[in-house]
């Protein structure tokens, strides 16, 4: 092989394509975010749930996304579900405070109480949703399912909503336990730890293959695609 070559070569596909490795690397996980709320929304209508979104006041039809940890969630579009007594909201990129101590942490989809966050700018501070609010939540992976992500995503669960790792409580059967979203398949024995979490008694939800499951409902099913 002539390394320089092949050197010279590299440069030239990255440097021509350089807009579309930037956006693969940036703009695809946001765009998995989403998915991942407009999934979340599904389901909650495929549960009989009323559907509705609510943009910041004045600007209209305007689904403003929250992209990062910057910036406060009234300054964002959320969603919200109801169905009789049970309400809940929808908010992308979410900071809420830890079950184990005073450590705030991002969340990529939160579902929260709803009226639980305001709407507008409060008097007072701020910093982050108090963890007694958030009933689950999602996080989004631009990859294949394989054991170590697993485990990092059972400890995220451990420092955020760690009763879930024993049972679900008294939690509405309609929201799920919390949800990894993955593009990939399971890899290696992924599958199998999943599989044993029934055993071992841990509430956890994996959609692996979410594109395909988005698409199902895109076609007009009716299922959640976290089925």
């Amino acid at each position: 092989m002539d390394v320089a070559e092949t050197k010279q070569a590299i440069r030239r596909v990255i440097r021509y394509h350089g807009e579309a490795f930037r956006a693969i690397g940036t703009s695809q996980p946001k765009l998995l975010e989403l998915a991942a709320i407009t999934g979340l929304a599904e389901h909650y209508r495929s549960h009989g749930f009323t559907v509705a979104i609510h943009n910041p006041k004045g600007k209209g039809r305007a689904f403003l996304i929250k992209t990062s940890t910057r910036g406060f969630p009234w300054n964002f579009s959320r969603i919200s579900v109801v169905k009789g007594q049970e309400s809940a909201e929808l908010h992308m990129n979410l900071l809420i405070r830890s079950a184990r101590d005073e450590g705030i942490y991002c969340v990529d989809v939160g579902v929260v109480r709803a009226n639980s966050i305001p709407n507008k700018k409060p008097s007072t501070s701020w910093p982050c949703l108090e963890n007694v609010h958030l009933l689950t939540f999602a996080e989004v992976k631009k990859l294949v399912v394989y054991p170590m992500l697993l485990a990092q995503f059972l400890g995220i669960v451990h420092e955020i909503r760690p009763e879930f790792l024993t049972s679900r409580g008294t939690l509405d059967p309609a929201h799920l336990p919390p949800i990894l979203v993955a593009l990939g398949h399971f890899s290696g024995n992924s599958s199998s730890i999943v599989r044993s979490y029934v055993t071992r008694g841990i509430f956890l939800t994996i959609a692996e293959n979410y594109d395909v499951r988005l698409a199902r409902v895109r076609g007009g099913a009716t299922s959640s695609p976290f089925v």
